[in-house]
């Protein structure tokens, strides 16, 4: 009995162990440390990006030449055919068209018809309300536009509680996630067949359909390329005016979208914080380029993160007792040093995210409460000492 208890009182804190670490990451109580932990990383890795993907900015520049926005559809559609003409492997809008142009109905007809021709334009979907605390509304280009699109892709950023984009949902929709990221869209267009399976944290089986909610799916966090500017960028107006040489358009994908402060999003990152935002449409750039070299990464789902947590608190209570880790601080040493290394280990050679703050958490407490509790049991067994000797003492001076 006395060789077993040793082994009880591990598999008793293996449990409790469990049971923290379950409530622990159901309530996300460790994620303002998980998410610095790993921004910290990125900040530190990034890439340099390949020659596939091009911005096409719409930035100061082309709005001092082309006047204020928005500017007459007729434009947009002269800038497609410049981007046809030049051979490029297809090309992302990344402007709202909702609204038809009832002034000017031909410059309308003039973008969906050049989109129409060219035949490899993939147009936006946005989700938003109406008014302030109204229903919330898919927008959809023009009937005629989104007609003559090639595809259709939506431009929802995924935003954390802390305001930071780290990640996309590759699949999202109102009612159902029936819409493609913009970049993926754009990445599928003119292949024989789509991405059959999508990288990423998939929702819930159980979670209904809502015509009143925007679902979302496939979750998978971004490998920025870095700050803003990391991807080759050339002004809307040098490509509509013809000072971009067309063989360094040629065979790339093409975004077009806002860079100009006070025009479209601007996102903090995991990779570029809040003092350095990216406009949305180089948002869309890292994830196109992500989605080419393979290198979205998946969060495990909290099963996973509870069954890795569970296996990394036996391997320490095991490792306890060993010899050279008999006292609890080379253990307290070696949990702190190897939980977060796993993770970052992981991340980097597995491309998927398990959060190591809830482990942290409980291994750090359980060792703090094996150091109390052997305190404890140290003043029982002196007490228990002292009480014995003072017996024996009284035991001995009686007999005399």
């Amino acid at each position: 009995m006395a060789s077993a208890l040793p082994l009880l009182k591990r598999a008793l804190a293996w449990v409790a162990g469990v049971a923290a670490l379950l409530l622990l990451f159901a309530s996300s109580a460790t994620e303002r440390f998980d998410n610095a932990l790993y921004d910290a990383h990125m900040r530190h890795w990034s890439y340099p990006t390949s020659d596939k993907v091009m911005i096409v900015a719409i930035d100061p520049q082309s709005l001092a030449t082309l006047g204020n926005w928005p500017w007459p559809r007729a434009i947009h559609a002269k800038l497609i055919e410049r981007l046809s003409q030049a051979g490029v492997r297809g090309i992302g809008v990344d402007i709202a068209m909702a609204e038809a142009d009832i002034s000017h109905p031909g410059n309308d007809r003039a973008f969906a018809e050049s989109i129409g021709k060219q035949a490899h334009v993939v147009m936006p979907v946005f989700a938003e309300a109406a008014e302030l605390g109204g229903v919330l509304e898919e927008i959809l280009p023009t009937p005629d536009i989104a007609r003559n699109a090639a595809a259709l892709g939506h431009v929802d950023a995924a935003k954390d509680s802390d305001g930071v984009t780290r990640g996309v949902y590759l699949k999202a929709g109102l009612g159902r996630p029936q819409w493609p990221a913009l970049a993926l869209a754009l990445y599928d267009m003119g292949k024989p067949e789509p991405l059959q399976t999508l990288p990423g944290l998939r929702r819930p089986d159980d979670q209904p359909d809502s015509p009143y909610q925007w679902m979302r799916d496939n979750y998978a966090l971004i490998r920025f390329a870095g700050n803003s500017g990391s991807f080759d960028r050339v002004s809307y107006v040098d490509v509509l005016q013809g000072r971009v040489p067309p063989e360094l358009l040629t065979g790339r994908w093409i975004l077009i979208g806002a860079t100009a402060a006070g025009l479209g999003d601007q996102l903090a990152t995991s990779a570029s914080g809040i003092n350095d935002p990216l406009p949305g449409v180089e948002y869309q750039a890292n994830v196109l380029e992500s989605l080419y070299d393979n290198s979205l990464i998946t969060p495990l789902s909290l099963p996973a993160q509870l069954l890795l947590g569970a296996l990394l608190l036996a391997l320490l209570l095991v490792l306890f007792g060993m010899p050279g880790f008999r006292r609890s601080w080379p253990v307290a040493l070696v949990a702190l040093v190897a939980t977060p290394m796993l993770s970052l280990w992981l991340l980097r050679r597995f491309s998927v995210w398990w959060p190591p703050g809830c482990c942290l958490l409980v291994t750090a407490s359980g060792l703090v409460a094996h150091v109390a509790l052997s305190r404890l049991e140290q003043r029982h067994e002196r007490r228990m000492t002292s009480r014995l000797a003072i017996n024996d003492a009284w035991w001995t001076r009686g007999n005399v």
